[in-house]
């Protein structure tokens, strides 16, 4: 029968409660000693209150050790506790037990503030229950103290901890939140609720919903994953960006920074604090570089802290040999994958901070080329001066690589010019001698010998003299030219020479019925040297001159403006015009004429003037139609460039 029974509490959870508690019941009664440790061991004070002589009061030694305080000393007196009591806790005492005496069913439970002897605030949770006659009048009150003094400071130190966290972090002017990872309780800021537009009023309840309401489902997840990986420790605090709905409508960007405060004794987390900064316009930003990235013409890519691709330019994938151009969100060693260890460790340094250039390394392409780079990495960062990511840089210089290796021809090149240079002087110095000497001798010979002056072969002779004079006379003035180069520029008066030029022409001018007209203003100035620009101004007006048309009337202007660069003097004139389609390519060279019916026309004056123009740093350009006329455009330096 004691087997049966004893299966029967086996099989019945409730009856085994109550066969315990009853068994348990029965042994208090019979032996004192089993209540003597339940009331040192399970509570921190016990007390038992006579209602009708209130002031006869029985308090346990756990009681007054609790409060630091000898038992055998104490009186059992109610006055003996409510002197220690903190009166605004007493007050409550007394009201909680005014309702309870009134209605059994409000518990008699409450949380109050002892002094302890030694100065001390100590918390004691504080029970009790009323018992009453067959009438249900009250005639005694059993009690039991709690001491959650431990308690009560670590939740003091928590909420001073997160105190002064939101302290710091309000003192941002950022939006705050607290939230409760057990309970789902959370407080939010003003600031949090004005940055998607809204006052902290216009959202309540607050709750973690709050916050869903306002956010995208793939945002939620985004951050609940990274939320779990701060639980579990992986990352020291949790952040994340995501979008917000504005109350105006719009989506802006928001960055949520948090970090888990405390821990249950399972090491679960519960409360966590955190921040709302509103990132719109970085995001904005970061959006355009990506763009101005993608859409640059050199070779330039973006990534994010993990190395994954946030933009690259089409010149990129040229210069990486990258034929998969869907690279976004992929990362670098994933498209790369037979990148060096080296390259490697230089993307983690500047993950950190460092940078990193190389203006010339060569690397061999898989065909067997070799490829000449220069390339720099550079950190670029986000909020608060974190590094977002790094930006490289990339320029082929292969071909510049190529050209560098004609550089030693270059200078033999250019040691030959200047040989040639000297062979040019001792040339036209030596032949002007001896062509001076045959001029002379001839004329000697004919001044003895008169008779033979007109002699055939003599005219000859003549002709082919002058023709050599002339001839080293210009081969001279063409060396001149290319050697003064290193003369010293002087800032001259343009409209100043052209008056000038045109006084000296004027009788030729007035012979030959051409206008003159000079619309240079009088503050233009050139660098130039004198001679050369008097000689540029006169051989462009005697051009002008000596093919004008003879069916109009004939006039040569000028003018002159400035730009950033040059003063440009235009020498328009209405005459015969030139076919720049037929002789464009000729029109500056040496002995090159256009108009087979102009006397003395030998197509040297325009050679000499292009050295001329440019020995002083301009150049010449040149609009003509034939029988309407011809511009001369010369550009020359001024002063301040």
């Amino acid at each position: 029968m004691k087997r049966e029974k004893k299966v029967d509490v086996d099989l019945a959870p409730d009856s085994k409660e109550n066969y315990l508690k009853k068994e348990l019941y029965d042994l208090v009664k019979k032996d004192s000693a089993i209540f003597e440790f339940l009331q040192e061991a399970a509570i921190d004070g016990l007390w038992f209150w006579d209602l009708n002589i209130p002031e006869n009061e029985w308090m346990n030694s756990k009681f007054w050790t609790t409060l630091g305080y000898d038992p055998s000393v104490m009186p059992h007196k109610a006055s003996s506790w409510q002197d220690i009591i903190f009166k605004e806790d007493l007050q409550q005492v007394y009201a909680n037990f005014s309702r309870h005496a009134e209605d059994p069913s409000h518990p008699f439970d409450q949380i109050v503030r002892y002094r302890h002897k030694q100065g001390h605030t100590v918390w004691i949770q504080c029970r009790g229950i009323i018992l009453r006659d067959d009438q249900g009048k009250p005639r005694k009150m059993l009690g039991a103290h709690t001491d959650i003094t431990k308690i009560k400071k670590a939740e003091e130190d928590l909420k001073q901890q997160i105190d002064n966290y939101m302290h710091i972090i309000e003192g941002t002017g950022l939006g705050t939140w607290q939230w409760n990872v057990k309970t789902g309780e959370t407080i939010l800021n003003q600031k949090w609720a004005e940055i998607i537009g809204y006052t902290l009023a216009e959202l309540e309840p607050i709750a973690l919903d709050t916050w869903v309401k306002h956010s995208t489902v793939e945002d939620q997840e985004k951050s609940n994953k990274l939320l779990k990986d701060h639980f579990v420790n992986n990352t020291p605090f949790y952040e994340c960006e995501f979008k917000m709905k504005h109350k105006n409508g719009e989506w802006i960007w928001v960055l949520d920074r948090g970090k888990v405060v405390s821990w249950d004794a399972e090491g679960n987390p519960e409360w966590m604090v955190g921040s709302h900064q509103e990132i719109t316009k970085k995001k904005k930003d970061l959006e355009r570089n990506k763009l101005f990235i993608k859409q640059t013409p050199s070779a330039i890519a973006m990534f994010d802290n993990k190395m994954s691709y946030l933009a690259a330019s089409q010149k990129w994938f040229e210069v990486c040999g990258i034929k998969n151009t869907k690279v976004i969100g992929k990362s670098q060693y994933e498209i790369l994958p037979q990148i060096s260890k080296s390259w490697r460790s230089k993307y983690q340094k500047c993950l950190k901070g460092e940078v990193f250039k190389n203006y010339e390394e060569q690397i061999q392409k898989e065909n067997g080329d070799i490829q000449w780079l220069t390339w720099e990495l550079q950190p670029w960062y986000s909020n608060e001066n974190k590094i977002g990511g790094i930006v490289i840089h990339v320029s082929d210089i292969t071909k510049i690589k190529k050209e560098e290796e004609l550089k030693s021809l270059l200078r033999v090149t250019e040691d030959q010019n200047e040989r040639l240079k000297n062979f040019a002087h001792i040339v036209s110095h030596n032949l002007k001698s001896h062509s001076g000497n045959f001029e002379m001798l001839l004329d000697l010979y004919i001044q003895e010998n008169p008779e033979i002056e007109n002699h055939e072969i003599i005219q000859l002779f003549k002709t082919a003299s002058k023709n050599l004079s002339e001839t080293i006379s210009h081969l001279n003035e063409v060396v001149l030219i290319n050697t003064s180069l290193d003369k010293n520029l002087v800032s001259v008066g343009l409209k100043k020479v052209i008056d000038e030029v045109t006084m000296s022409v004027s009788a030729i001018t007035i012979e030959s019925e051409v206008e003159v007209n000079n619309f240079v203003q009088d503050d233009i100035e050139v660098l130039a040297i004198p001679a050369y620009l008097d000689s540029i101004v006169l051989n462009f007006i005697t051009n002008g001159i000596k093919y004008r048309s003879k069916e109009r009337k004939s006039h040569i202007t000028l003018t002159a403006t400035k730009n950033s660069e040059y003063i440009v003097l235009e020498i328009e004139d209405n005459g015969l015009g030139i076919d720049l389609t037929k002789y464009r390519s000729k029109l500056f060279g040496m002995y090159k004429t256009f108009h087979s019916n102009i006397e003395n026309s030998r197509g040297i004056g325009l050679f000499i003037t292009k050295n001329q123009v440019e020995a002083i740093g301009g150049k010449i350009e040149v609009q003509s139609k034939v029988n309407q006329g011809t511009t001369f455009k010369i550009f020359m330096k001024y002063e301040k460039n």
